[in-house]
C-alpha cells in the first residue's frame, strides 16, 4: 500500500453528513417528488456500518435525481460519493448542479474548492474561494481554506497574509495559527512553526487539527512515537478528524501492527461513509492478518465506489487465485485490472503471467468474461 499521509486537515471543509429531507412543495409531480425523497432516504441506509453498499447507494441517488432533478441533497451526496470513488468529473458536475440549484450553497462551494485542490487545479480552487470571500469577507473558514490553496501553490507569502487577515479580525482564531505554523513548517522554518503550534494549543489544547498537523511535523522530524501520540489524541477529540485516525493507522501499518491498523481503519470507514483510503487500509491489514474473506468484503466495498480501482482489482485476483481457488473469478478481476486504464508496467507483467498460468490450468474457466454489472459479487 502506498505510504502517504493526509494533509487535508489544515482547514479544508469537511464533507457534510447526509441528512433526511422533507418533500418540498415545488418541482415535478407530487408523486415523483415523494418517490425521489424515498429513494434518497433509502440510499442513506447503504452509506455506513458493516452492511455499507455504495454501489446500491449510488443507484438510489441516481434514481432520486432522475425523478426530481431539483433534489439538491441527492446531487450533493452523489458528488461526495463520486469524489470518494475517484470519479472526479462526475463529482465536479454534481457540485456544479447543486450550485445551479442553490447559487450560494456554501458547503458545495467549499467542497468543490477542496476537490479542485485535490486535483491540483489550484487556480480554480483559489477563484471559487475568492468569489465566496468577495460576498462574505468575514468567512474565516473560506479564508483559511484559501491559505491552504496558496500553500499548495508554494505561494507562502500570500498564504501567510491570508492567515494574518483572519488573526487581525479574530486574534484567537486557532485555525489561522495552525495554518501559519504549517506554512512555516513547510518552508523549513521549524522554530517559528513550533512557536505557532504552541500558541494554537495554548488557545485550544485539544484541537484535533492542530494536534494532527503537529503530529505531521513530528513525523517529518523522525519522532515517530511523539507523532503517534499526537495522532491518537487528535483522533479521539471532537469534531472527529478522519485524517488523524488515518495517519495513526498508517503508522501502525508501517510498523507491522496490522490488528491495530485494521481497527483504526475500520472505525474511520464506519464514521465517514465511502472513505476510500480507510477501506483500502482495512483490506490491506485484513489480508496481512490472514483474513481473506474480510479482505474480499472490503475490496468489494471499494469497487462499489470505484469500479476500476486498480489496487483492489489486482488484490482480488490474487485472493481468488490463492485463497479461494476461484480461477474464473481471478481471471475476471485480473482482466478488469488490465482494462482499468490505471495500470503500471510491473503489475501488468505480473497479471499477464498469472493469466497465462490460470488459462493453462483452467482452460474452460478462464476465458475473457463479459463486463460485470456491478461492484458486488
Amino acid at each position: 500500500m502506498r505510504r502517504w499521509l493526509f494533509l487535508w486537515a489544515i482547514g479544508l471543509a469537511a464533507a457534510c453528513a447526509p441528512t433526511q429531507v422533507q418533500v418540498r412543495p415545488t418541482g415535478p409531480t407530487p408523486e415523483a417528488r415523494r418517490e425521489a425523497v424515498l429513494a434518497f432516504n433509502r440510499s442513506l441506509q447503504f452509506l455506513s456500518g458493516a452492511q455499507a453498499n455504495y454501489f446500491e447507494a449510488v443507484k438510489l441517488l441516481q434514481r432520486a435525481v432522475e425523478l426530481d432533478p431539483g433534489l439538491a441533497e441527492a446531487h450533493f451526496n452523489l458528488a461526495l460519493l463520486s469524489e470518494r470513488g475517484s470519479d472526479f468529473a462526475r463529482s465536479e458536475a454534481e457540485y456544479r448542479t447543486v450550485l445551479r440549484l442553490r447559487p450560494q450553497d456554501r458547503p458545495a462551494v467549499l467542497n468543490l474548492s477542496a476537490l479542485y485542490l485535490r486535483l491540483g487545479r489550484h487556480d480554480e480552487a483559489r477563484r471559487i474561494l475568492e468569489d465566496l470571500l468577495e460576498s462574505n469577507p468575514s468567512d474565516h473558514e473560506a479564508r483559511n481554506n484559501l491559505a491552504v490553496v496558496l500553500r499548495a501553490r508554494k505561494d507562502f507569502e500570500r498564504a501567510i497574509e491570508q492567515a494574518r487577515i483572519v488573526l487581525d479580525h479574530e486574534p484567537r482564531q486557532v485555525l489561522a495559527y495552525n495554518n501559519l505554523a504549517t506554512a512555516f513548517s513547510e518552508q523549513g522554518r521549524h522554530e517559528m512553526a513550533e512557536d505557532l503550534f504552541q500558541r494554537a494549543l495554548a488557545l485550544s489544547p485539544e484541537d484535533p487539527r492542530v494536534l494532527n498537523n503537529l503530529g505531521l511535523a513530528r513525523l517529518k522530524a523522525g519522532k515517530v512515537q511523539e507523532a503517534l501520540d499526537l495522532f491518537r489524541r487528535a483522533a479521539s477529540r471532537k469534531p472527529y478528524l478522519e485524517e488523524a485516525a488515518l495517519n495513526e493507522a498508517l503508522v501502525h501499518l508501517d510498523n507491522g501492527d496490522f490488528a491495530g491498523a485494521e481497527s483504526l481503519f475500520r472505525q474511520a470507514a464506519e464514521r465517514i461513509p465511502g472513505l476510500l483510503p480507510a477501506l483500502v487500509g482495512c483490506a490491506v491489514a485484513e489480508r496481512q492478518m490472514g483474513h481473506p474473506d474480510r479482505a474480499e468484503k472490503s475490496y468489494q466495498q471499494i469497487l462499489g465506489l470505484d469500479r476500476s480501482h486498480p489496487e483492489s482489482l489486482f488484490n482480488l485476483g490474487i485472493l481468488y487465485m490463492r485463497y479461494r481457488q476461484k480461477p474464473a473469478w481471478a481471471c475476471e478481476a485480473f482482466l478488469r485490472y488490465l482494462d482499468s486504464g490505471r495500470t503500471t508496467p510491473d503489475l501488468v507483467r505480473q497479471v499477464n503471467g498469472y493469466l497465462d498460468d490460470l488459462r493453462l490450468k483452467n482452460p474452460k474457466e478462464c476465458t475473457p468474461p463479459s463486463p460485470p454489472s456491478g461492484g458486488n459479487r
